[in-house]
C-alpha cells in the first residue's frame, strides 16, 4: 500500500557523515556470504551522473535496497541523497532508508550490510574500486568503459574469476530487446556475406580554456585523483568533462565508442582486431582544452572484416539522418541500426530487391532497466555470466583503447592476441599505466 508522506519520514534514517581514511586499507577483506537473500543491498560509488541514472533504476526494482552513497563532492553527495529521497517519495516506493553518506569508498568495503557496489566514477577509477570490492566479497556494477587502460581490464576480469564475484558492465545495450533483435537478423545470414561496418558518433561541445584554481568547498580533489598523476585543479578536468582528459578517460572513442563498436563486435562475434590505424585531431575546436581528438577515425581488420568507427565534433548527422549509429554492408543489402531502432535496406539485382526490406523496429527505450534486472537476478542466482560480464566488457574496452593508442602513436598498430600485446614498443607503454602513489596496481 502506498505511504504517505509521514510514514516515509518515520522509515527514514539518519544520515551518516563519511569521514577520508588517512591510509589505504589491506586488499584483502573477510568475505561476505555467497549470495544475498531476496533483498540485494548496495551502495553507489559515483553520484553525479550515470552513476544516479543507475541508482534511480536500481531502487525502482522492490527487491532492492540503496544502503550507502559515496561521493568525494559533498555538494554532489547531498544534492543526489535529497534528489533520491524525492525520487523514491513520488515513485511511491515502499520501504525507503535514506541512504548513509560517505566520502571514500573504502569505508564501505566491509560494511556486511552491502552485497554490491555500483561504480559512476571516471574511467581511471573503475578498475581500483571493482578489484578491491572483489576482493571484499562484494559484486560490481561497473559504468562503461570497464576500464581506462587494457592491462587494467584484464585485471578486473582475474579479480572477477579469482574471488567468483557478479561483474555486469553498463554496456546496456547488450540488454535492449531491439538491439537483439537486430542481432538475430544478422546471424540469420540474411544479408550475405559482410565485410564492412561503420560505426560513428557526430556532434560536440566547445570547452574553452580556464586557469587552474582551487578545487570547490567540500571536494577531497587529492581523492578525485586517486591512481592518476598529480595536476592542479582546473575546473576542465572535473566532473563531466574529465572524459576529455587521457589521465581519466578517452574521449569519445571511450563515451559513445564502447557501446556502439560493442554492437558490431557481439552482432558479427568478433573478439580481437589484428590491425588497427587511427587519424584525427582537434580540428573543429583547435584553440580548445580537449586532449582526446574532436575529429577521429580509427579502422580495424578482423580477419577480412573491416570495421571503422568515426567521431566528428563538426557534424551533426549522416545521409540518413542519423547522428549516431552503424551500418552493415551485405551482399544483399544493409542494416541502419542505433539506440532509436534497426532498419533493412535491400540491394536490387535482376530487376527487383535482392531481400525484402524490413521496415524500422523501434527501441523500447527499456534497455538499461532490463540490464540492471539482469545483473540483479544474477547477483541473487550467483550466475557470472551477466549480459555485459567482465570479459565482455574488457573485450570491447580493449577494441576501444587500440583506436585510442593507434592515434596517440601515430602508428598503424598489430595486435597479438595470444600475447596480449602490440608488435609496436610504443603502443605496449600504453597497455598499463603508472600509478599514482600510495595507490598501487593490484598483482594476481
Amino acid at each position: 500500500m502506498p505511504h504517505n508522506r509521514r510514514d516515509f519520514c518515520k522509515r527514514s534514517a539518519t544520515i551518516l557523515g563519511g569521514v577520508a581514511l588517512a591510509g589505504s586499507l589491506p586488499l584483502q577483506y573477510s568475505c561476505r556470504r555467497d549470495g544475498p537473500g531476496d533483498t540485494v543491498r548496495v551502495a553507489l560509488v559515483g553520484c553525479r551522473n550515470m552513476g544516479y541514472t543507475n541508482i534511480t533504476n536500481f531502487i525502482t526494482n522492490p527487491d532492492v535496497q540503496v544502503v550507502a552513497l559515496c561521493d568525494i563532492d559533498n555538494a554532489i553527495l547531498e544534492s543526489r541523497a535529497a534528489d533520491l529521497e524525492k525520487f523514491a517519495y513520488d515513485r511511491e516506493i515502499e520501504g525507503y532508508v535514506k541512504p548513509r553518506l560517505v566520502n571514500d569508498f573504502r569505508n564501505l568495503l566491509d560494511q556486511k550490510d552491502i552485497d554490491a557496489l555500483i561504480v559512476g566514477t571516471p574511467d581511471h577509477w573503475h578498475a581500483l574500486i571493482t578489484i578491491m570490492a572483489c576482493q571484499a566479497g562484494k559484486d560490481v556494477y561497473v559504468e562503461k568503459p570497464m576500464a581506462n587502460s587494457i592491462g587494467e581490464a584484464d585485471l578486473m576480469v582475474k579479480a572477477g574469476d579469482r574471488y567468483k564475484r557478479v561483474i555486469q558492465v553498463g554496456q546496456w545495450q547488450r540488454s535492449g530487446p531491439h538491439w537483439m533483435d537486430a542481432k538475430d537478423y544478422i546471424q540469420s545470414g540474411k544479408l550475405g556475406k559482410i565485410d564492412k561496418i561503420d560505426v560513428w558518433l557526430y556532434g560536440g561541445n566547445p570547452l574553452p580554456k580556464v586557469p587552474d584554481s582551487s578545487p570547490p568547498p567540500g571536494v577531497d580533489y587529492d581523492m578525485w585523483l586517486g591512481p592518476a598523476p598529480l595536476r592542479p585543479f582546473n575546473a576542465n578536468r572535473f566532473h563531466y568533462n574529465f572524459r576529455w582528459f587521457w589521465d581519466y578517460a578517452g574521449g569519445k572513442m571511450t563515451d559513445w565508442g564502447v557501446h556502439l563498436i560493442d554492437m558490431a563486435m557481439m552482432m558479427m562475434r568478433v573478439t580481437n582486431p589484428h590491425e588497427i590505424v587511427s587519424e584525427g585531431g582537434n580540428f573543429v575546436f583547435p584553440d580548445h582544452a580537449m586532449e582526446t581528438p574532436d575529429t577521429l577515425t580509427a579502422r580495424y581488420r578482423f580477419g577480412d572484416l573491416r570495421l571503422t568507427w568515426n567521431n566528428d565534433f563538426g557534424k551533426k548527422a549522416n545521409e540518413y539522418g542519423m547522428n549516431h549509429g552503424l551500418i552493415f554492408y551485405g551482399e544483399n543489402g544493409k542494416m541502419l541500426a542505433s539506440r532509436n531502432g534497426w532498419e533493412v535496406i535491400p540491394e536490387t539485382g535482376n530487376g527487383g530487391p535482392l531481400i525484402e526490406p524490413v521496415e524500422k523496429q523501434p527501441s523500447t527505450g527499456k534497455d538499461l532497466g532490463l540490464h540492471i534486472r539482469n545483473f540483479i537476478d544474477s547477483v541473487k542466482s550467483r550466475e557470472r555470466q551477466t549480459n555485459c560480464s567482465a570479459e565482455i566488457g574488457r573485450n570491447v574496452a580493449r577494441v576501444a583503447h587500440m583506436g585510442n593508442i593507434a592515434y596517440r602513436t601515430g602508428e598503424g598498430l598489430n595486435w597479438y592476441s595470444e600475447s596480449g600485446t602490440f608488435k609496436e614498443n610504443a603502443a605496449n607503454d600504453y597497455i598499463l599505466p603508472e600509478y599514482r602513489k600510495p595507490w598501487e596496481i593490484p598483482k594476481f
